[in-house]
């Protein structure tokens, strides 16, 4: 009987040691991410120049210059998520973004050249959201090529994996010696939003820069919380179709939710973790049509629990640096 106890005092000290242990190194993680460092930052430049016209796809890129920027949101911003914690000081190189997201046309040419099929296509299904229901549902039949809403080929290309992003980068990538063309980090991706930042995604202006949960919207979808504004649009629009930001970018806060090349954590860490083919929470950006105000912002932070996953409100942009940059 003494025996027993002793075992199960034992047994029950190990677990209170491990869930220890767990919780210490969470808190090690969020503390060191938080802690100041010394400014170890160190000027990488490519030697781009500020615009670069891609000559297969015709996508115009555009330089966002080395610096520091504040990643994350602070605690009084409005629509915040916890995820978006702790603030960190982040150092970033030299890159190009593409000015838009790709579009219809621009995956076309990828697919004509190499015959490739997305996933959507290989499983014969695709997401969308269903009035009827409120919820996400299995489509049969919808891709890239049939949306199931009407789209021009300068709409942003949907139906698309984060695999099928990464396949069309590395196409992209292999008919240049000296440049490297690849999806952008969450780093990059928030980087260069919020360097660009032209407007709050707040408030009647909103429509002005933004295709996203709209007052037209609401007449169809009428679960949704929508902005107090009218974009024109219930789903994708054409790029270009709204204002620039400062750098020039457009469609950095809505139109499609643009993958990264980030395995999601959910607290802000300053060591980016890449997707290799591994099957990982992927990190997408930007809010799309479908969005509300809080999902529009640079900071906010969502994730698909898989790179095969795929909707109709989900595409990407690219970015250029360096041919061995691993930022």
């Amino acid at each position: 009987m003494r025996k027993n106890k002793t075992k199960k005092i034992l047994n029950l000290s190990v677990l209170l040691v491990l869930i220890l242990a767990v919780y210490l190194r969470i808190f090690f993680i969020i503390y060191s991410e938080d802690k100041p460092k010394k400014d170890n930052c160190k000027k990488i430049s490519f030697g781009f120049d500020e615009v670069f016209i891609e000559e297969i796809t015709g996508l115009k890129f555009i330089r966002m210059d080395f610096g520091k920027f504040l990643m994350g949101s602070p605690e009084k911003e409005k629509g915040r998520k916890s995820d978006e914690s702790p603030v960190s000081e982040v150092c970033i190189s030299e890159f190009m973004i593409s000015e838009t997201e790709v579009r219809v046309k621009d995956f076309e040419r990828f697919v004509f050249e190499t015959n490739y099929k997305t996933t959507a296509e290989k499983k014969g299904f695709s997401f969308v959201y269903s009035p009827l229901t409120g919820k996400w549902e299995k489509k049969t039949a919808v891709n890239w090529k049939n949306p199931g809403f009407d789209q021009t080929k300068e709409h942003p290309v949907v139906h698309v994996s984060f695999f099928d992003a990464l396949e069309f980068s590395k196409w992209l990538d292999s008919k240049y010696k000296k440049i490297r063309i690849s999806l952008p980090t969450e780093h990059q991706w928030e980087y260069a939003a919020k360097k660009g930042l032209a407007v709050k995604t707040y408030g009647k202006k909103i429509c002005e820069y933004s295709n996203c949960a709209d007052l037209s919207a609401k007449e169809i979808f009428p679960g949704w919380k929508v902005s107090g504004c009218t974009d024109g649009h219930v789903f994708t629009s054409p790029v270009k179709s709204f204002n620039p930001d400062k750098n020039g970018l457009y469609d950095m806060s809505g139109n499609v939710w643009e993958w990264c090349n980030s395995e999601y954590k959910p607290y802000i860490s300053r060591k980016n973790s890449r997707i290799y083919g591994k099957k990982r929470n992927v990190v997408i950006k930007g809010g799309s049509f479908y969005s509300k105000p809080e999902f529009l912002r640079p900071s906010a932070r969502e994730h698909l629990s898989s790179g095969s996953k795929r909707a109709y409100d989900t595409g990407f942009r690219l970015i250029i640096t360096g041919k061995n940059d691993l930022i």
